[in-house]
């Protein structure tokens, strides 16, 4: 129903800006000075003993429910959180490729408070400076001007970013609502508070337009939600503001809205880390799982006022040594973040309880397979200190092919055939064996790849920020019009990762330029793989269409890192086959030039069977990714198959 409730953020950034703001002016109103050194310590007492604990405690609950290698990708997360940068941590991970989804991260809601804190950081000094600079000028509205003006100009940057997530994410792209709330502090300080008509309206209306921004009934962009969600929180303000006894102001300021108001910072702190971990370990519902979020975040909110914010925050002797306190916090956050967040995260525990049950048991069988060896290879116990970064073998530079040069596209140049390869991070990790391939068979080997790329031109993929898209499509443009005319390969071999509906759970394809947008997302496949294999063809070049391989629902490595046994990570490969290899297939029965290479075996030797962990090796790096060290140590079985599909005849013969 509230499909856009992440305005709550915008809320709350407009209204911090407020608060602060008002802090600062009210003490500099009564005392004529700004202490800083008080303000910063006031921060530290009344966000970091609650952040700590629930870091702290995160990092712990996580061994019940997270497999190893998931908590291990949590320490940076963690560590990011206590230093408040958070918000550029997830940035810089939603913006690589093979970094896992952050949206599984119990600490993603920090990047708010991360933004909120570089504020609180810096605006005093600025405040300050811009009060002073006043007095001296004799100019009162040095303050809201220069607010304005910097408003103005942050405001301009969220909409001029062409990134969604850099825009969202980014300190100075959402500062415009911080200091929205604090050029209102500012200017109702000058007009007063009391006595304006129809405020109490105007409040009542604000609340309702919030609400219902709130859900998917207006559509509006990100930005522009977040642009109208600002307005209307600086409009509620001032209603509440000025009309404090109307109707809103009168309901928000009875006992139960005031005390969830007092520990809505622990509410927020705890409510999302509840539903990752509650979902990592548990198969709940989204109306169950909202209400344990929403009971569990009050309740431990409420407990956490109670033992730990409340006592900090008003514990006398620390009144006196604003700088003691700045500093004893930096340094438990430094503490927690270096010796105690690895040393939780690292350990070697099993999880007690998975969401996942495991799909396979170790008395699986397989018509024609010996029963015991499947059964052995079941049965094992995978490693507990798994190295997945040994197995994310690809040796190619991606950005070192420039259409200007060509040359830089060539990895290894032979007496022989001339073959290419073309596409995704699929694609890249064959690298490896194809050029211990050509060195082997002295045939030349180059290659166009872009992670996240598929090589059909006019594909694009729902799983990419709006920077990766395009990077996409002006680099596979490059390859068509520059790249390839100019190396003309004998050989071109296509290798990109599935991404039909069914063959994952999300990041699916989507139609781009040079396609029928309006029709069915298969026949636009169908459409631009036809148009890029014309392409192909148009330059002489004979194509392999390697079939996607078949991947699992969740990272097999990720789950065997959790695991008793092989079993409990192995899934069954889907028995029928997905539109893209239909289409692979169609093309090569209606064209000469075209094979189609199926490789399913080499990823399953079990087929339909996939196990992830195999002879004492990982078999897949991640859960859309082979293992590079798997390829490289099959490279003889992927030459066969190569070879035997028939492209390669007049340079070599199967067998």
């Amino acid at each position: 129903m509230f499909a856009n409730g992440y305005i709550g953020v915008d809320v709350f950034f407009v209204l911090s800006g407020f608060l602060v703001t008002g802090i600062m002016l009210d003490e500099h109103t009564r005392t004529g000075a700004l202490r800083l050194r008080r303000f910063y310590a006031r921060r530290v007492r009344r966000l970091l003993p609650a952040a700590v604990v629930l870091v702290v405690s995160v990092c712990a609950l996580s061994l019940l429910v997270l497999p190893r290698l998931s908590r291990v990708g949590l320490v940076s997360d963690a560590r990011a959180s206590l230093l408040y940068v958070a918000n550029w941590h997830f940035l810089g991970s939603a913006t690589d490729y093979f970094a896992d989804d952050v949206q599984q991260s119990p600490f993603l809601h920090f990047w708010s408070l991360a933004i909120e804190e570089q504020f609180y950081f810096v605006f005093p000094l600025l405040l300050l400076g811009l009060m002073t600079l006043g007095r001296r000028l004799r100019r009162s509205a040095v303050v809201p001007v220069t607010l304005a003006t910097l408003l103005i100009s942050s405001l301009i940057l969220q909409f001029a970013t062409a990134d969604a997530l850099r825009a969202y994410y980014g300190t100075d792209t959402r500062l415009y609502q911080l200091l929205a709330g604090a050029l209102l502090a500012a200017t109702l300080t000058r007009w007063g508070r009391a006595g304006a008509r129809g405020m109490g309206v105007l409040g009542a209306v604000s609340l309702a337009a919030l609400v219902v921004l709130a859900t998917d009934l207006v559509s509006l962009s990100v930005s522009m939600r977040g642009a109208v969600a600002a307005v209307l929180s600086m409009t509620l303000i001032i209603g509440l503001e000025l009309a404090p006894s109307a109707a809103v102001g009168s309901l928000l300021s009875t006992r139960p809205f005031t005390y969830l108001g007092r520990i809505s910072y622990g509410t927020y702190l705890w409510h999302w880390p509840i539903i990752v971990l509650v979902g990592a370990g548990f198969d709940v519902g989204v109306v169950p799982m909202t209400v344990i979020a929403a009971v569990g975040a009050t309740a431990i909110a409420a407990v956490s006022a109670a033992l730990v914010e409340m006592p900090v925050r008003r514990w006398s002797a620390l009144d006196a040594r604003p700088r003691v306190v700045v500093a004893c916090g930096l340094a438990l956050s430094l503490v927690v973040a270096v010796a105690v967040v690895p040393v939780l995260l690292h350990s070697h525990r099993r999880p007690v309880w998975a969401a996942h049950s495991p799909e396979v048991s170790v008395d699986a069988t397989i018509p024609g397979v010996d029963p015991s060896t499947l059964s052995a290879a079941l049965a094992t116990a995978p490693p507990t200190d798994i190295d997945v970064d040994a197995a994310d073998v690809h040796g190619f530079d991606v950005a070192a092919c420039r259409p200007e040069d060509v040359d830089t596209c060539i990895v290894h140049e032979g007496t022989g055939m001339h073959l290419h390869l073309i596409g995704d991070s699929n694609a890249l990790v064959m690298v490896p064996t194809l050029t211990q391939l050509a060195q082997r068979y002295d045939f030349t080997l180059s290659a166009t790849v872009r992670l996240g790329c598929p090589w059909q031109r006019g594909l694009e993929w729902d799983g990419q920020t709006e920077t990766l898209v395009q990077q996409c499509v002006d680099t596979r443009d490059q390859w068509y019009d520059q790249v390839l005319p100019t190396l003309r390969p004998d050989v071109v071999l296509a290798i990109t990762a599935p991404r039909d509906r069914g063959s994952r759970q999300d990041s699916f394809f989507l139609p781009g330029d040079g396609v029928d947008a309006d029709a069915p997302i298969d026949d636009v496949v169908a459409q631009a793989t036809r148009q890029s294999l014309d392409e192909f063809e148009a330059m002489g070049a004979r194509v392999v269409l390697m079939e996607p391989l078949p991947y699992g629902r969740r990272d097999p490595t990720i789950c065997l890192s959790g695991a008793e046994t092989v079993a409990d990570c192995t899934y069954e490969a889907n028995g029928a086959p997905f539109p893209t290899e239909l289409t692979y297939r169609a093309e090569a029965s209606a064209r000469d030039d075209v094979w189609v290479v199926d490789a399913d075996l080499l990823a399953c030797p079990f087929l339909p069977l996939c196990l992830p962990y195999l002879n004492g090796q990982l078999v897949f790096f991640n859960q859309f990714h082979l293992s590079g060290l798997w390829v490289k140590d099959h490279a003889d079985e992927w030459w066969g198959l190569l070879v035997g599909s028939g492209a390669f005849e007049g340079w070599f013969t199967p067998g």
